[in-house]
């Protein structure tokens, strides 16, 4: 198997790409084995690319071939290089430049006929650039928007039973009037007088004139039938029907009818059964309420009882 071998000395062209600011000058190894040309590139101080890439222009018997460039190249049934060879080293961003240049033996080279020979190579056929695994294909059409491959995340479900979790504490309800003592020693029984009964002007027709006007007590009764209440409301589904009414309140929907609590500054105040007929039983001490501000004749007949004392709590119609 025949073995040729030549070497090329190159001389730099153009500054600008020497990593010590000194002029570029190298060897270009041509080893060919059988039909195989292997090259090899040798320049000290060649600068490192940030951007576009070098290209070895070599021409072999008249033949012009454009090489990347790498530790090694190879060009499969390559002419013989008995003759020499002419090489070409460019750098090619957007445009080529011709960075240096070098022959050897007979063989005879443009500079510009082998610049223009890189230009017409990249012409015919342009470097792919691969898209990367994560991209998304391009649309077919301008405008087209891409179906939605990944779920919307679902919108998270609202706390159950907020008010009951974030203000009430039981050991926070005071079991007794902390001022009594105080109000004694300044005056006696005569000069205390509850919000209600300012309200109202008279501390003795307070609660009847207003009963939804009432000071704060112990929630005796609340505490009585909590367990029972808290049962039903977990176990029936939540109804918010009734909170355009009252905001600040919790309902269950049983068989029959609606379990709730409506609360005051997140304190139970009120324990609640609404149904949307009356009971006969209980007609007298419900008070109808809309469905809806917009509903007048479809609604909820509501029983409140009183979370301190289980009185039930009515309003009289004037």
């Amino acid at each position: 198997m025949a073995y040729e071998k030549r070497i090329c000395i190159l001389k730099q062209l153009k500054k600008g790409f020497s990593a010590d600011g000194n002029a570029l000058s190298g060897v270009v190894y041509a080893e060919r084995v059988g039909e195989e040309l292997t090259v090899t590139l040798r320049i000290p101080g060649l600068s490192a690319l940030k951007e576009g890439r070098y290209v070895l222009v070599l021409q072999v018997g008249g033949k012009k071939f454009c090489l990347s460039v790498e530790d090694e190249m190879r060009i499969e049934h390559a002419p013989s290089v008995k003759g020499g060879f002419a090489a070409l080293l460019c750098f090619v961003r957007s445009d080529a430049e011709a960075v240096a240049f070098g022959s050897c033996g007979s063989e005879r080279a443009e500079v510009s006929a082998l610049l223009k020979s890189l230009t017409e190579a990249g012409r015919k056929k342009p470097i792919p650039t691969p898209m990367p695994p994560y991209a998304p294909p391009a649309p077919l059409e301008p405008n087209v928007p891409f179906a939605p491959g990944v779920p919307l995340p679902e919108k998270p479900a609202e706390e159950e039973r907020p008010f009951r979790k974030t203000a009430y504490d039981d050991e926070a309800i005071a079991e007794s009037d902390y001022y009594e003592p105080l109000h004694a020693d300044e005056g006696g029984d005569d000069q205390v007088q509850t919000e209600g009964e300012k309200a109202a002007g008279n501390g003795d027709s307070a609660e009847d004139e207003t009963p939804f006007l009432r000071t704060r007590g112990t929630l005796t009764y609340y505490k009585e039938v909590r367990d029972e209440i808290e049962a039903v409301l977990k176990k029936y589904p939540a109804d918010t029907r009734l909170k355009w009414a009252f905001p600040q309140s919790e309902w269950a929907r049983s068989e029959k009818s609606l379990i709730g609590i409506v609360y005051e500054e997140g304190i139970p105040r009120y324990l609640c059964v609404a149904s949307e007929e009356p009971d006969p039983a209980l007609k007298e001490k419900s008070v109808f309420v809309p469905a809806s501000p917009y509903s007048d004749g479809q609604g909820f007949y509501v029983v409140f009882q009183d979370a301190d004392t289980g009185a039930y709590v009515t309003v009289e119609e004037g």
